[in-house]
């Protein structure tokens, strides 16, 4: 792309770092940690921070950086625990005549689903360090448009960016739209005729969410990153549901330690974890489509559940619902209907 001058990987503070310099100073609207905003810029980087990195006081350490590489002082700087070595990477797509370059980083480790609170990001960081030693989760997206752009068009072309950054995560299994600590950036020459209408539709829009999700896909590639399946444990909280209240739901007369171990043993079960798993992140497409009339969406996830289960499942109500019915039947030692021999 013309506007890229050049792209290293190099190291200030015994960190990588990655580097992109720009063939002309752009405008730029982002949340960089460093010259984040709107302003003008002739460089980019991004700097590896030690993994649960906390400090004080980031931006004087995005200072740091930028004066030992020697950086001018509009440099755009922002952060990442994730191996810039390894996942820093620019990818450059063409559409109906524009070139778009997208440079990211990705990990995963704090992913979490836009509007929820992150409250396993043990478990999640436990799995992130077990695929490579010093993993965590930021996913880092600059765009270099080349396209002159008003505000108006700088703050459009974050929804193709944005959309894009969730169906690379989406394409790779994930049901998180992100991560708690994404930075997003938007880059455009400095030109007369600048336009207000860069959105999902628009040419530089397709170019630039091709090169976003292929960028964040390679990011998440070479890092292995993959979802963590949910536990039961985790699918009745979130449904509000505990033992107790599956105990009333079989209809079983067995007491309520004796339910909650034999629950325990069905819920140990890999086959059922899994059932569960696979049903929870299909549900609302399932219910979706069976609201629309695909009932066979449904009677195939019904059948798999039972299938595992060993019982039948109810005649109404949404996959979740009746999966938790038919767990709380079968830990209840009991077949459905209730009237069933």
């Amino acid at each position: 792309m013309k506007y890229i001058e050049s792209v290293e990987v190099t190291e200030a503070g015994g960190f990588p770092v990655g580097v992109v310099r720009f063939a002309e100073r752009m405008e730029a609207l982002s949340c960089a940690v460093l010259n984040g905003g709107l302003k003008e810029v002739s460089a980019f980087f991004v700097m590896q921070v030690p993994r649960d990195y906390d400090c004080s006081d980031p931006l004087e350490d995005a200072r740091r950086v930028r004066a030992e590489l020697g950086l001018p002082e509009d440099a755009m700087g922002m952060m990442t625990a994730a191996e810039v070595d390894y996942v820093f990477n620019v990818r450059e797509v063409s559409y109906d005549g524009l070139e778009v370059a997208a440079i990211a980083t990705a990990g995963l480790s704090n992913h979490v689903v836009a509007g929820e609170v992150l409250d396993d990001y043990e478990e999640k960081s436990a799995v992130s360090t077990r695929r490579a030693r010093e993993m965590a989760g930021t996913i880092n997206v600059c765009v270099v448009s080349p396209v002159p752009l008003t505000v108006e068009g700088k703050v459009n072309l974050m929804i193709p960016l944005v959309e894009a950054k969730s169906v690379a995560m989406a394409e790779h299994g994930f049901m998180e739209t992100g991560t708690t600590s994404d930075a997003m950036a938007i880059l455009s020459p400095k030109l007369e005729g600048a336009t207000d209408w860069a959105g999902t539709g628009s040419s530089v829009g397709i170019a630039a969410a091709r090169a976003v999700s292929a960028a964040v896909g390679y990011a998440l590639d070479i890092r292995n990153e993959h979802p963590i399946p949910i536990s039961p444990s985790r699918i009745l909280e979130r449904m509000w549901l505990d033992a107790e209240d599956l105990r009333a739901m079989s209809g079983s007369g067995m007491g309520p330690e004796e339910y909650r171990a034999s629950l325990d043993g069905l819920l140990s079960r890999d086959d059922v974890r899994a059932a569960l798993d696979l049903a929870w992140h299909a549900a609302d497409r399932v219910d979706s489509i069976a609201q629309d009339g695909g009932a066979a969406h449904m009677d195939v996830a019904l059948r798999a559940l039972s299938a595992v289960l060993g019982t039948d499942a109810p005649e109404e109500g949404s996959l979740m619902d009746c999966a938790v019915e038919m767990v709380s039947r079968k830990a209840g030692g009991l077949r459905w209907p209730k009237e069933a021999p």
